[in-house]
């Protein structure tokens, strides 16, 4: 009898559906990864035109939800023709040495006011890790994701020389995330 029951059950798992987080897709045209700097004192605000993810999420199975983002730098756009100019040079982007900048996660944790995305932001030849607190918000097949990190430019090479002087360019930027996304059908 134990047998028996043993191998039902082994039987029924066996043939349930794998539980998992879900996977989503980003819906560009809803969706923005922006920044906010300083220069001598005055912010501006500028965006990455090109990005793209694997995304892996479900508050009920936070072990298996991760995210794997590549940021093509090379898109972006500060709204200043002559900042612009000066981004893909080696003192700040080098576009010809490092277009692409990423994140991958290690974990994502529940906090008090949402969740959290622990992982290595990797510029240029610069890794470090850093934590992004975020909200999730899902109706039906539709999510949407909001969150911002503050990180400095410094430690990942961007702005180098005469650029390190945090009175000409400040060294905190943050970043902002909103994202609208799919769930993608199995």
């Amino acid at each position: 009898m134990r047998l028996t029951a043993s191998f039902g059950l082994m039987t029924l798992l066996a043939t349930a559906p794998a539980l998992g987080a879900d996977a989503w897709s980003i819906d560009h045209d809803q969706s923005d990864l922006t920044f906010e700097a300083t220069q001598q004192g005055g912010s501006f605000e500028g965006y990455f035109g090109s990005f793209s993810a694997d995304m892996r999420f479900a508050a009920d199975d936070l072990d298996n939800s991760a995210f794997d983002v590549t940021v093509d730098v090379t898109s972006i756009d500060t709204g200043s023709r002559q900042r612009d100019r000066e981004l893909p040079k080696s003192d700040w982007f080098a576009f010809d040495a490092f277009p692409k900048a990423t994140f991958k996660t290690s974990e994502i944790r529940e906090t008090a006011e949402g969740y959290e995305a622990v992982g290595e932001l990797r510029i240029r030849e610069s890794a470090h890790e850093i934590t992004l607190p975020f909200t999730w918000d899902t109706e039906g097949d539709t999510a949407e994701m909001v969150g911002a990190v503050t990180i400095d430019r410094t430690r990942y090479g961007v702005g180098q020389g005469d650029w390190t002087d945090p009175d000409a360019v400040g060294h905190g930027v943050t970043v902002q995330v909103d994202l609208t996304l799919s769930r993608v059908a199995d």
